[in-house]
């Protein structure tokens, strides 16, 4: 967990809920005073994430999630977040084909969103400063837990997310999962998405 915190620009603000061993992660990337809140957690509060943002001194610009399964994205803290921080971007996850790199900026420095649906209809994969929250996907296989998704599907999500670096010039060297189980450093990022 402490090599979780060290990434530049990704504050951690915790697992939730608290001390539940399966609970997401819940960051705010930040860059030059904005923030992004990714992932939005049952347990997560306006709260937690004030103080997150009063510590790492940014404002809050982005609001999404990995997708919409209800341990990655809660409604009422959702809500509750549009509630307090009216002028944000609330960003939720769609369904959409694959093949869709969304870039924005985050005080100038690159946001990608790489949509791919694998493990649910609307997987979204973000990458800052070299480092991609690939939320839920599996990677290294075709399979997914869930069986929301014809194979095919998900064999053209594996290829086009091995594809990214290719396709953008923008280069990935860490990946973290969005339940904090799987975190590499040093990454073939084409490798991640080999199936065989």
């Amino acid at each position: 967990m402490d090599d979780l915190r060290q990434l530049p620009g990704w504050h951690l603000l915790g697992t939730f809920p608290e001390n539940d061993p399966n609970g997401v992660g819940s960051w705010l990337l930040h860059n030059d005073g904005e923030a992004m809140l990714l992932e939005v957690p049952s347990g997560l509060t306006v709260d937690i994430v004030a103080e997150g943002l009063k510590a790492i001194g940014a404002g809050l610009r982005y609001v999404t999630a990995s997708h919409l399964h209800g341990d990655h994205l809660d409604i009422d803290c959702w809500n509750k977040l549009e509630e307090a921080y009216v002028g944000t971007h609330f960003m939720r996850p769609t369904e959409t084909k694959v093949g869709v790199d969304i870039l924005h900026n985050l005080g100038d420095e690159p946001l990608w969103f790489i949509k791919a649906p694998k493990h649910s209809p609307n997987d979204t994969v973000t990458v800052f400063r070299g480092v991609a929250m690939t939320g839920d996907i599996e990677l290294g296989t075709v399979d997914s837990e869930n069986k929301d998704l014809s194979p095919e599907t998900r064999a053209a999500s594996m290829d086009y997310l091995r594809g990214f670096e290719d396709r953008t010039g923008y280069h990935i060297h860490s990946i973290v999962s969005a339940h904090l189980n799987d975190f590499r450093q040093g990454v073939n990022w084409r490798e991640l998405f080999e199936v065989g």
